[in-house]
């Protein structure tokens, strides 16, 4: 291998992180801050405070909405669980993570079981980092709900946080034939895909996706940079250069898309075009290391 494609390597080693972690980042947070906020905004346990101390403890704008953070015997099966899901939002937004954590396990063992509080605490895992944990309580939730989809789809990026993703393909799979119009969840196996060194598969994922006319710009953003990186692994450079110049036209300032669609331009001959991008990138930050190297190397041929 020559020096070009030795600089590459080591730009492509450092840049699948780069595509798959602000992926991740990127699908994690929509993923919780839709199931989660929907459901949860407070808690606190009955024998450790009275009604009165709530304001004190945690400020007027947790508890001022009208709704009863204190268990009610009367009510019903549903209404303590919403309520003890309540709490434990509450105790994680003060970072009493035991607390909220108790909160939400109360929760789990109310009957009957249902997947959605399994979901409720295994994004409470996600968020903290213990990711097989949280993988324990999706497989629990898709026991009591095996058609939800969003729990197939939760335990694949648990399963990619912690580095298998063959066993997140497997759930992403589960979750395309229970909601095979949803976007994301061939985005995350394309993602997925490309650690495991399946270009065509992701290219696949990603053409799927794209054919959907994703909404999101951050969403199009990544669909276009991965199916890029994906053409780029199967050496058809005409088509990463295309799909890196859409990648760029919505997010200019991507450093990964110029350096790849250099690369590609540099491996079609299109020298020229291939500094430009280099040039590009070193600029957007002139401490890449990466892009200063190409660019010398280019520069000095």
């Amino acid at each position: 291998m020559g020096s070009r494609g030795m600089v590459f390597c080591a730009a492509a080693v450092a840049a699948v992180t780069a595509l798959a972690s602000p992926a991740r980042a990127q699908s994690s947070a929509s993923e919780f801050s839709t199931q989660v906020g929907v459901q949860v905004t407070a808690s606190i346990r009955t024998n450790d405070l009275q009604q009165t101390d709530l304001p004190r403890r945690f400020g007027h704008a947790l508890v001022d909405d009208g709704r009863d953070l204190i268990l009610n015997p009367g009510a019903s099966m549903d209404e303590v669980r919403r309520t003890l899901l309540r709490r434990a939002a509450v105790y994680e937004d003060v970072q009493e993570y035991a607390n909220a954590e108790a909160e939400l396990t109360k929760a789990l063992q109310r009957t009957p079981p249902i997947g959605d509080t399994y979901a409720a605490r295994g994004y409470f895992y996600m968020r903290r980092g213990r990711f097989a944990d949280a993988v324990g309580d999706f497989v629990a939730g898709m026991q009591i709900d095996p058609n939800n989809p969003r729990l197939h789809f939760s335990a694949g990026r648990a399963e990619s946080a912690l580095g298998d993703y063959a066993a997140a393909v497997t759930y992403y799979g589960e979750a395309i034939k229970l909601a095979p119009r949803e976007p994301t969840y061939y985005l995350a196996r394309a993602e997925a895909d490309i650690h495991l060194d399946q270009p065509a598969g992701a290219h696949s994922d990603y053409d799927r996706a794209i054919a959907m006319r994703l909404a999101r710009p951050t969403d199009r953003y990544f669909a276009f940079l991965g199916r890029g990186y994906a053409s780029l692994m199967q050496a058809d450079y005409t088509g990463a250069i295309a799909d890196f110049g859409t990648a760029i036209e919505i997010n200019p300032g991507s450093i990964n898309a110029l350096m790849w669609r250099g690369y590609a331009r540099e491996r079609s001959g299109q020298i020229t075009l291939a500094l430009d991008d280099y040039e590009r990138a070193a600029a957007v930050d002139p401490h890449d290391r990466l892009a200063r190297d190409n660019l010398q190397r280019l520069r000095s041929n």
